[in-house]
């Protein structure tokens, strides 16, 4: 039986985000994005995708009980998506360290948005 290790919720607003270009500069994308997500947004263009990604990442952070720390890349989360349209998350590097250390070997991921903000839970099961 699966047990919740830990819950992470995080909100991105599309007009801070847009104000960043994320979508015009490429090199920012490359810093936060894996390169199958770019390829993700590319196919529909929407700062709404990668505000709801963005969220979804830092919710796993959240979920792991360590939000942005030296050592962790927000490119070590990759937010994929199933035949079906439904989020799903692999980690590497640091994020993966961490998971496997703390039992976590299964995500929930959610992403909602709405006209101005995007929001993701994540939830860690071991």
């Amino acid at each position: 039986m699966s047990r919740i290790i830990g819950i992470g919720c995080d909100i991105t607003s599309h007009e801070v985000t847009d104000k960043l270009n994320w979508n015009s500069d490429k090199r920012v994308l490359e810093r936060i994005f894996s390169k199958n997500e770019i390829d993700l947004y590319e196919e529909n263009s929407s700062i709404t995708f990668l505000c709801g990604r963005f969220a979804a990442k830092e919710a796993l952070l959240k979920s792991i009980g360590t939000g942005m720390e030296d050592g962790i890349s927000l490119r070590d989360i990759v937010i994929l998506r199933l035949p079906n349209g439904q989020p799903t998350i692999e980690v590497t590097g640091r994020v993966k360290e961490i998971a496997d250390s703390l039992g976590i070997n299964n995500w929930q991921v959610s992403i909602s948005h709405s006209d101005k903000s995007s929001i993701a839970f994540v939830i860690a099961h071991g």
